[in-house]
């Protein structure tokens, strides 16, 4: 993975927004937390790679902060994580460039994820750098 990959987490849910960021930092992939799609809409949101976002969250759900930055001149890939994936309508499924995990997430199955989206390979770096 190049170093200069950052990944943005959207989740409302403080525990929930620690434990992804940390997922992704033991495997060396730099992580920045939102805790709202507005938040993240509020800073420079092109110059993440990819989004990692909750479905239901208050204001603004997953799959509308996905619509909005797949309008944008880079489309952001947007991967949804929920708890309740029955409430993903029969429309979105449908949609192929749609990524969705369910809760818990499992390790494997994110880094896979976000491999398929960016197109590239993560390599897991042991906590001294190697």
């Amino acid at each position: 993975m190049d170093e200069n990959t950052v990944i943005a987490i959207v989740e409302d849910d403080e525990l929930v927004r620690a434990s992804l960021a940390g997922l992704l930092r033991s495997f060396g992939i730099r992580a920045e937390a939102f805790s709202s799609a507005g938040d993240l809409l509020a800073t420079d949101p092109d110059r993440f790679d990819c989004v990692v976002s909750d479905l239901q969250m208050p204001g603004m759900t997953g799959l509308d902060l996905r619509r909005v930055l797949s309008n944008r001149d880079k489309a952001v890939p947007v991967i949804i994580v929920t708890a309740y994936p029955e409430r993903v309508s029969d429309v979105s499924r449908s949609d192929d460039g749609l990524h969705l995990l369910e809760k818990p997430v499992d390790s494997g199955q994110l880094i896979a994820c976000i491999e398929t989206v960016l197109g590239r390979g993560i390599e897991h770096q042991t906590s001294d750098g190697r």
